[in-house]
Formats: structure tokens, sequence, C-alpha cells
């Protein structure tokens, strides 16, 4: 499994690719400012619970919690 890096992108074109990299999670895509809501509803989806994805809290803003899930998402299987 892996994830798009989020450097360059805006919270619009990166939500999109993920979307559309996951499509069969059915992730959907959300306006920036509902960016926590849509971080969580992944953390919480059956396919990325072992990926130990982390919930939006920790994260100031999105590029940030986003970069974490490049370096958890590459050592999945």
């Amino acid at each position: 499994m892996t994830s798009y890096d989020p450097r360059g992108h805006t919270w619009e074109s990166w939500c999109s690719l993920m979307n559309e990299l996951f499509a069969p999670q059915q992730l959907g895509v959300v306006t920036e400012d509902r960016w926590r809501e849509w971080a969580d509803g992944m953390s919480g989806n059956g396919y990325f619970m072992s990926s130990n994805i982390p919930d939006s809290r920790s994260f100031a803003d999105w590029p940030d919690w986003a970069a974490s899930l490049v370096g958890i998402m590459s050592i999945q299987p």
C-alpha cells in the first residue's frame, strides 16, 4: 500500500488522488475545511486499520498529517 506525497499539492488535488487510488474504500472528496473529518474517516476505515493511520488531532494541518502517511503506508505489505 502506498500514498501520494502531499508536497506540491493542494488539498483538493491530493484528496482527489487518494480517493482515486483507494476507490473501493469510497473515501470521497471533501473541501479543505473538512480535512480532519476525512482523515479520521480514513483512519477508521477497516481497510486501513492495520496501517496505524493517526487521527487528525495530532497534526496542525493536513499536509503534516498526509506526509505521515507516506512513511506509514509505504512499509505495509
